[in-house]
């Protein structure tokens, strides 16, 4: 049975979590803070080349096309069907049975090998900055709003620290995306101690932090230019006066799950939505208008929703959003901000950045995800990638 917390990634076990958490707690605590980044860089090129190519010769990795039944990333998928617009070819690696999430990518001018989105090599990328304090120190340095907050690998310091801000707060793994194992708008010192407790499955850091109330957006840049802005929204019911909440539940499941299928899901990879979430007797009638949230992870794979805001961005906010992509050395990135309004200046509303995101799923902004305006930004990031097509 699928961890509800993990979802959509759809884990059975924490294992893997909790060790790649560790190794990558070792190397940011060695390796980042003790070897040069230009050493690093030589060494991972060294390495990771080296061992691609004899894995490669020795047929233990092979090239396989990007057929419909693979599971692969919608955001390398996005990725793809643009590059064979432009006649490129897209392949990825197995290992056996396998799919990596290392691709290939053909041009007429030279081959391109990536991790998820061109651009990321592997042997050459290294980045740290999903790492949930190392973007808080970035924003700091840049003058972005953050809201306060701290790692922990102790429940004990934790609660004297939340203490000193006071509740609500926010609890999440120290490494992690999608929401997996976060607790928001936590009231209480009991609540709290749970939430340390879910956020432990899966790393043994975890960040407390002050729960900041708004909308969150997605602003996703290529280079150091914004492309596209989204607007993330939890699932909601909308009642109409006569059906029970139930009634509706079972309606936006599946709406959900019509769109999971257009996305590549099959019916059993796709989770549960979590009813225990819902602080409503399932026999309510909802008044006309009414709107009540199935659950406040805004994932996908639970009915989110996306909707463009790309032309409603603010000036100052399009200007602190390419400031902090331009001091940062990636093709492409994912930065979340929580806000009342997007339209309204950072300098004049209470608001905060939260992650960014080295991996951004970009296939957020395209169809049949976003409502609105579709945002090519696959096409983007080729343009950029490949300069010369």
């Amino acid at each position: 049975m699928f961890c509800p917390e993990c979802a959509p990634t759809h884990q059975v076990s924490h294992v893997r979590s909790r060790i790649d958490s560790a190794l990558t707690h070792i190397v940011e605590r060695t390796v980042i803070r003790i070897v040069p980044r230009t050493i690093e860089r030589l060494v991972q090129r060294i390495i990771i080349g080296n061992l691609l190519r004899v894995m490669r010769f020795l047929r233990i990795i092979r090239e396989q096309p990007l057929t419909p039944d693979r599971h692969i990333h919608q955001r390398t998928r996005v990725v793809a069907a643009e590059a064979e617009k432009r006649g490129f070819r897209v392949t990825v690696l197995t290992i056996g049975k396998f799919t990596t999430n290392l691709f290939r990518m053909y041009t007429p001018e030279r081959t391109y090998t990536f991790e998820g989105l061109p651009g990321l090599d592997p042997a050459t990328t290294a980045t740290n900055i999903d790492n949930k304090e190392e973007a808080r120190r970035l924003f700091t340095v840049l003058g972005a709003p953050t809201p306060k907050g701290k790692s922990f690998m102790r429940a004990k310091p934790a609660l004297a620290y939340a203490a000193t801000i006071g509740f609500p707060l926010v609890v999440k793994p120290q490494h992690g995306s999608l929401s997996a194992h976060t607790t928001v708008n936590i009231q209480t010192e009991e609540e709290l101690l749970r939430a340390i407790v879910t956020a432990q499955h899966v790393s043994r850091g975890f960040v407390v932090e002050e729960y900041i109330p708004g909308s969150l957006f997605r602003a996703t840049t290529v280079g150091p230019r914004l492309i596209a802005c989204g607007r993330r929204d939890p699932p909601f019911m909308i009642g109409d006066g006569v059906q029970t909440v139930e009634a509706l539940f079972q309606s936006r499941d599946v709406e959900r799950r019509a769109l999971l299928v257009a996305l590549g899901y099959t019916p059993k990879t796709i989770p549960a939505l979590p009813q225990s979430h819902m602080r409503v007797d399932p026999t309510t009638v909802l008044a006309k208008g009414e709107r009540v949230a199935v659950t406040w992870k805004i994932n996908l794979s639970y009915g989110a929703t996306v909707t463009d805001v790309t032309d409603e961005v603010h000036p100052d906010n399009r200007v602190l959003f390419e400031r902090i992509a331009a001091s940062i050395d990636l093709p492409c990135l994912g930065i979340d901000f929580i806000a009342p309004s997007i339209a309204v200046s950072w300098k004049e509303q209470r608001c905060a950045f939260i992650e960014l995101n080295s991996l951004p799923s970009i296939d957020l902004h395209h169809a049949p995800i976003i409502q609105g305006t579709p945002r090519n930004v696959a096409g983007a990031l080729l343009d950029y990638v490949v300069p010369s097509f």
